[in-house]
């Protein structure tokens, strides 16, 4: 039986003929020291970030769109897995920096402040597993962490930018997610999400109920679940469409106008508010569960489905 793939790029997706295989992803995994995550190697190229104006699941209100034609000149590399409860525990206990309480989680059928709630307690009905995501953290949770790995390695550790992160979610493809041009949008009738992500899927609408389409398919999951079970996409990295939403470097903007055409973070003296947040999670709807889609979030949110992962200069 005669099986589609699809086409998979690394250029620009007007440019077909420049279209080749992904990358297979790598059999062992770099590590810069015992606490430091293990760590895919980006390579460079060029990508559009966001979304042309007629995508099917565009969302207007985020700035995704118009796209803008970006180039990565040098690889970067990318944590394969979300930071995890257990890693995070260990940086608490080496630093002596405990978040505060409070943290927004899911209740009663919409998200509420819970002052009792946080990192070591989201919420969940069964206590959070070492190997699960790290939630309950906001943007200067993430970035000490980072920073602190700095320290233990030696190498600049630092969180992704927005356009790092759409990059490696594409996984070397020009898709909204890098498993299939169409799959898993709301209108179709069985998804292939739920081998790649843990998104608000068939399972979790009698548990949790959340007012949002789910996704056709069953992820086994109803909220976290373990880093790295579901698969990698071609650069080796696991759980970046899906399981928690991720921090990024940047300060929010509401359009790409005026981005940087490198890739870098925009930031500004004297930092922001407001921060990028990307990806999918448990209690995603699939048309947010895309490497384009955008959100945005206070710095200092703290929320039972946002964690993080870390990057670093090549």
């Amino acid at each position: 039986m005669h099986v589609r793939r699809p086409v998979v790029v690394l250029l620009l997706a007007a440019c077909p003929a420049l279209a080749q295989q992904p990358p297979a992803p790598p059999s062992a995994a770099a590590r810069d020291c015992e606490a430091c995550p293990e760590l895919a190697l980006v390579p460079p190229g060029q990508f559009r970030l966001g979304s042309s104006p007629d995508a099917p699941e565009l969302d207007p209100t985020t700035g995704e769109s118009p796209s803008l034609a970006l180039s990565l000149t040098r690889p970067f590399m990318l944590a394969r897995r979300e930071v995890t409860v257990a890693e995070f525990r260990r940086y608490v206990e080496a630093t002596g920096a405990e978040p505060a309480p409070g943290c927004s989680v899911w209740r009663g059928g919409q998200w509420v402040e819970d002052g009792d709630r946080g990192w070591r307690d989201p919420g969940f009905p069964q206590p959070p597993r070492d190997d699960e995501p790290v939630v309950c953290v906001n943007w200067d949770d993430a970035h000490a962490y980072a920073e602190w790995l700095s320290q233990q390695s030696g190498k600049r550790y630092r969180l992704p930018s927005e356009a790092e992160w759409e990059y490696a979610a594409r996984g070397g493809t020009s898709f909204p997610r890098y498993w299939g041009e169409q799959d898993s949008r709301e209108d179709v009738a069985l998804a292939l999400a739920c081998d790649h992500a843990n998104v608000y899927d068939a399972s979790a609408v009698d548990a949790l109920g959340l007012p949002w389409p789910n996704a056709r398919c069953n992820d086994r999951a109803t909220m976290l679940a373990p880093v790295a079970q579901y698969r990698p996409n071609a650069f080796g990295v696991f759980d970046i469409i899906g399981n928690a939403r991720e921090w990024v470097m940047d300060c929010y903007t509401a359009s790409y106008l005026g981005r940087p055409e490198d890739a870098r973070a925009w930031t500004w003296q004297g930092g922001c508010e407001r921060r990028g947040v990307r990806g999918g999670s448990w209690a995603s709807r699939p048309r947010d569960a895309r490497a384009p889609a955008r959100g945005v979030e206070l710095a200092g949110h703290r929320q039972s489905d946002l964690g993080f992962r870390v990057a670093r200069d090549y």
